[in-house]
């Protein structure tokens, strides 16, 4: 037998007292985990209606399925709760039908065909009734009762167990996003070598401050922001002292490397697209605007973007509007930008790579990162520092930098920047062993390379002439010796030779 919501209710539900069904909605609000809500709920109204059984089934859209969240029985010791997963069940129309009119059903007996073998789990039979879980008019779940009063108390719990199963879907969405964020900020750390975000940039005092007293003028303002300077010269850890120095710093801090994005794709990462705006995209998605909303986006590699992308982020830059890819209605943002480059976009511009008018949005205040080998005085506090993240990671013990290493990182001309320092203190830590830093090796400096003899000339002077002064290239004196450009350089400086003096005289 069927029995619509909207029907006369029956003398077992007409015996529910508006005092019941206030704590009813009591219970709700006092528990977060659906569970003990479904348990505490079946208690209070078995105190009325006789229902052995209450089950939540949550609906699945994507997979076709109604899954078992939540199982309570009553029994000797009160009500039981369980969690488990049940089988898929195709998607069918006539369950959406159902749920879209939000009409609690209820059997007799059980019944083998239609909704009954949809919603009813195997082994229940006898008075069975369920009733749709929805939430802003779209399915959510499913609600099964057992026991004499099943449709009574279906038609009293289906609302309050709306809500339950909604709250504990947002509950585990937050925790799932929480989760997300704190492996983003594990991997940060990591790649920034940090152990927390708060701590002291190495330079700070010294070799970048002119740099950070701009940070600190620009980072209490929503001025765009513009970061040049050379790979590996920590243009990422500049954004993020001015993203943890604004009034932002609560917000979302999000990288986006401009230049890995394929083209094809750069409007759907940046804006996000609408399901089946094209092949492919099978589910809405919030682009990285959408995801920096009230924070900041750093758009690294910005010269990189192609000629339509950078119409559309001036746009957004413009006034903070903009549309998903396959979209029609328009989206606002409160979003600071700051920008990196390694490239000229001086050049750039007057070549027509890069729009002039978006040049202007994102250079509102440049800030030019100076190259390791122009801040040489921090080279030793970053050595150091690197070699204590290297050591804890690979022994669990600090590594220190010998002055006669030190020595070699000085010479040493860093066209890699930050990054390139970082990666050589992690090989000659692996060198090493983990117990010391094996600096030299990791160099490409052969044993006792730090203090060559002076008949060392000879070799270094024989292959600069054959070479007619070139030190890198096939033909360079570097190919001849078999070392690293870098290394010969430094070689060169310790043993005084001037690579000029053997050019051919114009």
């Amino acid at each position: 037998m069927t029995t619509v919501a909207g029907a006369p209710p029956s003398e077992p539900e007409a015996a529910i007292s508006d005092a019941l069904r206030g704590e009813l909605w009591r219970e709700v609000s006092r528990h977060l985990d659906l569970g003990r809500s479904a348990a505490e709920l079946l208690k209070l109204v078995g105190c009325e209606l006789s229902v052995s059984r209450l089950t939540v089934r949550r609906w699945e859209p994507d997979a076709g399925a109604l899954v078992v969240l939540v199982v309570a029985a009553v029994g000797a010791g009160g009500p039981q709760v369980e969690r488990r997963l049940a089988l898929p069940t195709p998607k069918r129309a006539e369950l959406l039908a159902w749920a879209r009119a939000e009409r609690p059903i209820g059997w007799r007996s059980r019944d083998d065909t239609g909704l009954a073998r949809l919603l009813v789990p195997e082994g229940l039979a006898g008075e069975v009734a369920a009733a749709p879980l929805s939430a802003e008019g779209e399915l959510k779940g499913v609600l099964v009762l057992q026991g004499p009063d099943a449709l009574a108390a279906a038609r009293v719990l289906h609302e309050p167990m709306a809500v339950a199963l909604d709250n504990d879907t947002r509950i585990h969405e937050l925790g799932r996003l929480r989760e997300a964020a704190e492996s983003d900020r594990r991997a940060l750390l990591v790649k920034l070598e940090r152990q927390d975000m708060n701590e002291a940039i190495v330079g700070a005092q010294s070799g970048l401050a002119a740099v950070m007293e701009r940070v600190a003028q620009v980072a209490r303002t929503d001025a765009p922001v513009l970061i040049l300077g050379e790979t590996g010269s920590g243009k990422e850890v500049v954004a993020r002292a001015i993203h943890d120095r604004s009034r932002r710093s609560e917000g979302p801090f999000l990288r986006v490397n401009c230049g890995a994005i394929p083209g094809e794709l750069v409007d759907s990462e940046l804006f996000g697209h609408e399901k089946g705006s094209f092949t492919g995209a099978i589910s809405q998605r919030r682009g990285w605007f959408e995801r920096a909303d009230g924070g900041t986006l750093f758009l690294d590699e910005v010269a990189e973007l192609p000629a339509a992308a950078q119409v559309r982020l001036l746009r957004v830059l413009q006034d903070g509007s903009f549309q998903r890819v396959g979209g029609q209605e328009g989206r606002r943002v409160d979003v600071r930008i700051i920008a990196a480059t390694h490239r000229d976009m001086g050049q750039m511009v007057r070549n027509g790579g890069f729009r002039q008018d978006l040049w202007y949005r994102v250079s509102v205040f440049p800030l030019h990162l100076p190259a390791l080998r122009d801040r040489r005085g921090d080279i030793a506090a970053l050595a150091q520092h690197f070699a204590e993240r290297a050591g804890h990671r690979l022994m669990g013990r600090s590594l220190s930098v010998a002055s006669e290493d030190l020595a070699l990182l000085l010479d040493y001309p860093w066209p890699g920047n930050v990054r390139e320092l970082a990666s050589v203190i992690e090989r000659a830590a692996i060198l090493g062993g983990g117990r010391r830093l094996e600096l030299a090796a990791a160099l490409g400096i052969s044993p006792g390379g730090a203090a060559e003899p002076e008949s060392a000339r000879a070799p270094v002077e024989a292959a600069l002439r054959q070479a007619l002064g070139r030190i890198e290239g096939p033909f360079g004196a570097a190919k001849l010796l078999g070392v690293n450009p870098h290394t010969l350089r430094s070689r060169m400086r310790r043993l005084g030779i001037d690579w000029s003096a053997f050019r051919p005289q114009r």
